[in-house]
């Protein structure tokens, strides 16, 4: 009896320890796949938003509109000046490689787009009128990341073309001079959110966006939209 004892509380014990290690693998991919919807972005401006149209070749703008730890609750900022998390040293945090940001277009919220690059000066803030998307880039490394520069991140849209094939439709936007440029920077297990403009047009597609920073290119999910040809 006693070995049967034995080998019913051995038997216990291991369906307990591979429970614990199931239990912690469904919490590490849990946080691989974060429901970015369930972050509630309390917009401050409520002037109307309309669809944009996508012209072929236009300079992209990816500006942050909040960096920061994920709240519930978020206030996104139209000028860059008020998001903060800059650095001037741009040799302090190392560029994000290929598996340390995690991308997400969600298209269950709806915002504004932030002023222009070349009005981050202008007072006071307001929203550009264009219905965007929230695009939420979280830094899954253990690494603080510089994850962009001066008003923008590194980043482009990129869309199918009637074969499949994927295509950049945006060319990055380019300063004239980096004299007095700060980075942004992202502490781990934190939050940069952008903004992707909502389009209208005859044909439908898929849009992405891709964040190129040094050798490194990092992709979002892919989501439903429209263009012109």
């Amino acid at each position: 009896m006693k070995f049967v004892a034995t080998i019913i509380v051995l038997l216990l014990v291991l369906t307990a320890c591979q429970n614990e290690k199931k239990q912690s693998s469904e919490d590490i991919e849990g946080s691989k796949n974060l429901v970015f919807s369930d972050l509630v972005l309390h917009d401050r401006f409520d002037n109307t938003l309309v669809l944009d149209t996508l012209l072929l070749g236009r300079e992209a703008q990816f500006s942050p509109v909040y960096i920061g730890k994920m709240n519930d609750s978020i206030q996104p900022y139209y000028k860059t000046a008020k998001v903060g998390y800059r650095v001037e040293d741009w040799n302090k945090y190392r560029s994000p490689e290929a598996d340390d940001l995690e991308i997400y277009i969600d298209t269950t919220q709806t915002i504004g787009f932030p002023m222009g690059v070349w009005e981050y000066e202008q007072e006071p803030e307001r929203r550009v009128n264009k219905k965007s998307y929230p695009i939420f880039i979280r830094n899954q490394s253990n690494d603080t990341l510089s994850i962009g520069f001066g008003e923008i991140l590194p980043i482009v849209t990129e869309a199918q073309d009637s074969l499949g094939n994927w295509m950049q439709i945006e060319s990055p936007l380019m300063y004239d001079c980096g004299t007095g440029l700060t980075q942004f920077y992202l502490p781990p297990n934190e939050i940069a959110i952008s903004t992707l403009r909502q389009n209208k047009g005859t044909n439908n597609t898929k849009f992405r966006v891709k964040f190129s920073f040094g050798d490194h290119q990092i992709y979002s999910n892919e989501i439903e939209g429209k263009m012109n040809d």
